[in-house]
C-alpha cells in the first residue's frame, strides 16, 4: 500500500502530497530550516505539487496544471521551491513578487534583480560568508507594511550554490563555504546559514542593485537611473493576478526613494566586501512608501474592440487609467489592470493631445506644426499605427464613448 503524506507549510493553502518519498521531508527540513510545515495524513484541500517514488528510484513530481517530470531528490525539492513561490501568490493576492535576491545590511534590503548568468547566487554565498542575512537567493515576495513601508519578506530558504566551488575563491573562503555544505547534487549545493532567516521575517526596501558581471570589470557602483529601474524590475515582476495600476505604483515608490546602483564587477568576494561597506549607512535613508493590495485584475467586458482606428473618427484618453512619468519615460496602466505600457517621446506626445478627443488628421496636423520638416502623411500613418495599439489595449475609447 502506498504511503501518502501531506504536507502543510505556513502561508499556503494548498499542500504538498508525497507518495512512498519519506526523505524529502528530511530534505525539505534541511533546505528550508525557516519555513515551518506540518505533515499529515490528509487534506481537505487539493495539492499544488505531488512527488511519488518510482520504481527506478526516481521521482515524478507532477503539478497541478502542468506536466509531469522525472528528477532526482535534490532536483525535486528545487522543483518544489520554484513552485511554492506561485502558490504563495495564489494563497497571498496582495503580495507583489519580483525574481531577485535580498540580502539585509544596516536593517534594510539591498534588492539584485535576477539577471542570467550574472553570479547572484554566487555572491549571495559571499556574502552570506560575511555574516550577513540573505533573505532569499530566488525570489522576494514585497508587500506593505502597518506603517505603509515597502518591505522584502524572507523566503526561509537556503542559499544554494552552483557547482562546482567558483576556482578564483581564496582559500580561507572557500573552507568557510565547504563548512557549510548540506544538501548536495552534481549541480548544486545548498548552504547551511549560521543564522537563518525565518520565513515571513521582513525588512524595509532600501537599495536596488543591477548586476553586471565581467571578467576584466573593475569593482565599482554606479548610479542607475529611475526609469530603467522601472523597466527592469516590471520584467521580473511575477505577480500577475496583481492590478497593473498598484504594481506600477510600488515599483515607482522604490525607484523615486530606493538607492538605485549598477555594479560592475568581476570577484564576487570583491564585491560583496564592497556592498557591505558602501550601505554601512542605509539604515538612515528614506523608506520606499505604498500600499499593496489585493485588487484583483478586471474581467474585460463584452463590448468589442474596433480592429482599427478610423483617420477620421475622435478618440480620447479612456477613463480609469494609471500614469506615472519617471525621467524621460510614461506608463500607463488600463482600466482593467492588465497590463503595464511604455511610451517612448514620440507616443507620449500623441498621448497628451489624446487628452481631448482628437482624431488621427487633427493630430497629424498639430504634430506637423510643431515639427514641420517630417511630412504630414508620415506623421499621420504613425498616428494611426499607435492609436491602434492604444485602442486594442483599451487605453483610448471613441468619443462617442466619453462621459
Amino acid at each position: 500500500m502506498s504511503e501518502l503524506a501531506y504536507l502543510v507549510f505556513d502561508g499556503l493553502t494548498a499542500p504538498v502530497v508525497l507518495r512512498d518519498c519519506p526523505e524529502i521531508v528530511e530534505t525539505i527540513s534541511g533546505v528550508m530550516p525557516g519555513w515551518h510545515f506540518e505533515v499529515l495524513p490528509a487534506s481537505a484541500e487539493p495539492p499544488f505539487i505531488a512527488i511519488s517514488r518510482l520504481a527506478d528510484a526516481s521521482l515524478n513530481v507532477s503539478l497541478a496544471n502542468g506536466p509531469a517530470k522525472r528528477l532526482n531528490t535534490l532536483n525535486a525539492v528545487c522543483e518544489l521551491i520554484a513552485c511554492m513561490a506561485q502558490e504563495l501568490l495564489r494563497s497571498q493576492p496582495y503580495l507583489l513578487c519580483l525574481h531577485a535576491a535580498a540580502v539585509e545590511i544596516s536593517g534594510r534590503l539591498v534588492v539584485f534583480p535576477s539577471t542570467r548568468r550574472a553570479g547572484k547566487s554566487t555572491l549571495m554565498a559571499c556574502l552570506a560568508a560575511r555574516g550577513l542575512r540573505v533573505f532569499t537567493d530566488d525570489y522576494l515576495p514585497l508587500e506593505s507594511a502597518d506603517d505603509g513601508s515597502l518591505v522584502g519578506r524572507a523566503t526561509g530558504v537556503q542559499t544554494r550554490l552552483r557547482l562546482p566551488v567558483p576556482p578564483e575563491f581564496t582559500p580561507e573562503l572557500r573552507a568557510q563555504l565547504e563548512a557549510r555544505f548540506s544538501a548536495a547534487n552534481s549541480q548544486y549545493v545548498f548552504l547551511r546559514a549560521a543564522r537563518p532567516v525565518p520565513h515571513g521575517a521582513a525588512s524595509p526596501v532600501g537599495a536596488i542593485v543591477f548586476l553586471e558581471r565581467a571578467a576584466t570589470a573593475e569593482t565599482k557602483l554606479l548610479p542607475a537611473k529611475s526609469d530603467e529601474t522601472i523597466d527592469r524590475l516590471l520584467k521580473q515582476n511575477f505577480a500577475r493576478g496583481m492590478h497593473s495600476a498598484d504594481i506600477l505604483s510600488a515599483l515607482d515608490a522604490i525607484a523615486r526613494t530606493a538607492l538605485l546602483f549598477h555594479l560592475q564587477y568581476a570577484s564576487a568576494e570583491s564585491a560583496a566586501e564592497l556592498l557591505e561597506n558602501a550601505f554601512g549607512a542605509l539604515g538612515s535613508a528614506p523608506v520606499p512608501q505604498f500600499a499593496l493590495r489585493a485588487r484583483p485584475v478586471e474581467v474585460f467586458g463584452t463590448k468589442p474592440i474596433a480592429a482599427r482606428a478610423e483617420p477620421s473618427a475622435r478618440y480620447a484618453q479612456a477613463a480609469g487609467l494609471s500614469q506615472v512619468t519617471s525621467d524621460r519615460q510614461c506608463y500607463l496602466t488600463d482600466p482593467q489592470g492588465v497590463a503595464v505600457h511604455r511610451l517612448n517621446e514620440g507616443a507620449m506626445a500623441v498621448w497628451e493631445l489624446l487628452e481631448e478627443a482628437m482624431s488621427a488628421n487633427d493630430i497629424a496636423d498639430l504634430l506637423h506644426d510643431r515639427f514641420p520638416a517630417t511630412p504630414r502623411e508620415s506623421i499621420r500613418g504613425d498616428t494611426l499605427v499607435l492609436l491602434d495599439e492604444f485602442l486594442r489595449n483599451r487605453l483610448i475609447v471613441p468619443a462617442s464613448d466619453c462621459p
